[in-house]
């Protein structure tokens, strides 16, 4: 199993360090339920200045993306909030079908809804907004803790 974590923006950030020390870990105890991989796939930003079009734009490069045998799954404050263990739930099924996750990340103005129907789930992390560079951060540190919950590791208490 891979899992690809798709998103408009920069590679760069502030936060590099934290992501790194958690792709380490899950890549370390990831080998215990099938992960072969995690790995990202930037998508440059639109630079129109029309919101409308910026949203257009930046839509259809991350549904480019999407490929089948893959459980596609978007990010949107608009999707089902999950628990932690629900999340896990979710990564552990995929490991016993033996098929890939990709995560999708939207612009600065989002996905829009027009398209929801062409992912297989979306998923909130809650009704708040966060910055691109935390985001991805925190979406690493949950499938952490959910191979740390698969496996019984004392990580998630």
């Amino acid at each position: 199993m891979l899992i690809t974590i798709v998103y408009i923006g920069s590679p760069n950030n502030s936060l590099r360090d934290i992501s790194k020390e958690y792709e380490k870990r899950i890549n370390q105890i990831g080998k215990s339920i099938g992960l072969k991989n995690i790995s990202y796939k930037s998508i440059k930003h639109s630079n129109k200045k029309n919101v409308i079009e910026k949203k257009e734009e930046e839509t259809n490069k991350l549904i480019d993306e999407i490929k089948g045998q893959t459980l596609n799954i978007l990010l949107d404050r608009a999707g089902t909030k999950l628990d932690s263990f629900e999340f896990s739930k979710l990564i552990f099924t995929q490991t016993g079908n033996n098929e890939n996750i990709k995560f999708f990340i939207g612009g600065s103005e989002g996905i829009d809804q027009n398209y929801f129907n062409d992912f297989d789930k979306i998923i909130s992390f809650g009704d708040l907004t966060w910055p691109h560079k935390m985001f991805k951060m925190m979406l690493l540190e949950q499938i952490y803790r959910s191979i740390t919950i698969i496996n019984k590791h004392p990580y998630h208490k």
